[in-house]
């Protein structure tokens, strides 16, 4: 009971004190790494975001009743950047991966389909969505999370996905849109969301496949023809 010792044998919620002997009548918060006197811990369980992030852990442990409302309160908030929290989370979870992989092509695509008139009935499903999700595909809430693992968003995502490739590969509007890679010169139009064999310049936004980026070392022809232009 060194932690006791440390708390100076007090709850950490409302202060109270009790001698030694009766220490072991406190309970631990797996949240805050605290004891608690039992008014303060009523033994409520709650998933603790750091054991997600680390471990992809999501049984319920017990914490103090303070830190059960913090918990509940942020469980729907999208506070997690969770690959940069963890680089190797990618080995815990296919389903996380698969999420990212989801997510991103929806963020590529949205700008598509967002925009084009005969695409309403698929702009009312995205709009439906949680913005974040769409917008910024690299951050979660521990909700998110916890539907990645049921599999539960994946299979919304994926619907959304396939809806959206279907269009943008029918429609004239969104086809034209798309992109001839200007190295190869390939007459096979090339889209963002194509991630296994297409790469978009960070810069100017326009996408080549991956092989023929490579090939110029990473340089992109339409920044150097710009950076041309403006400086002849």
């Amino acid at each position: 009971m060194q932690l006791m010792a440390k708390q100076n044998y007090r709850c950490a919620g409302c202060g109270m004190r009790v001698a030694p002997q009766y220490a072991s009548r406190f309970r631990y918060c797996d949240y805050l790494g605290r004891y608690f006197c039992t008014g303060c811990h009523t033994n409520q369980l709650a998933v603790i975001p750091g054991r997600v992030l680390q471990k992809w852990d999501f049984t319920r442990y017990p914490v103090s009743n303070f830190s059960y409302r913090l918990l509940e309160q942020m469980f729907v908030d999208p506070l997690f950047r969770i690959f940069e929290l963890n680089k190797n989370i990618s080995k815990r979870s296919k389903n996380l991966v698969l999420s990212r992989k989801y997510r991103l092509g929806l963020h590529y695509m949205k700008d598509f389909v967002m925009t084009c008139r005969f695409a309403e009935t698929i702009q009312d499903y995205l709009e439906n969505e949680t913005p974040y999700l769409l917008n910024d595909p690299e951050v979660y809430s521990m909700l998110d999370l916890v539907n990645v693992r049921s599999g539960q968003m994946n299979n919304r995502l994926k619907c959304l996905v396939e809806m959206c490739c279907r269009h943008t590969s029918e429609c004239e509007l969104c086809l034209a849109r798309g992109f001839i890679c200007e190295v190869c010169d390939d007459s096979h139009i090339i889209f963002p969301w194509q991630l296994r064999n297409v790469t978009r310049c960070s810069k100017c936004k326009t996408c080549f496949h991956t092989k023929c980026w490579k090939s110029r070392n990473e340089s992109c022809p339409k920044c150097i023809r710009l950076y041309n232009r403006r400086n002849s």
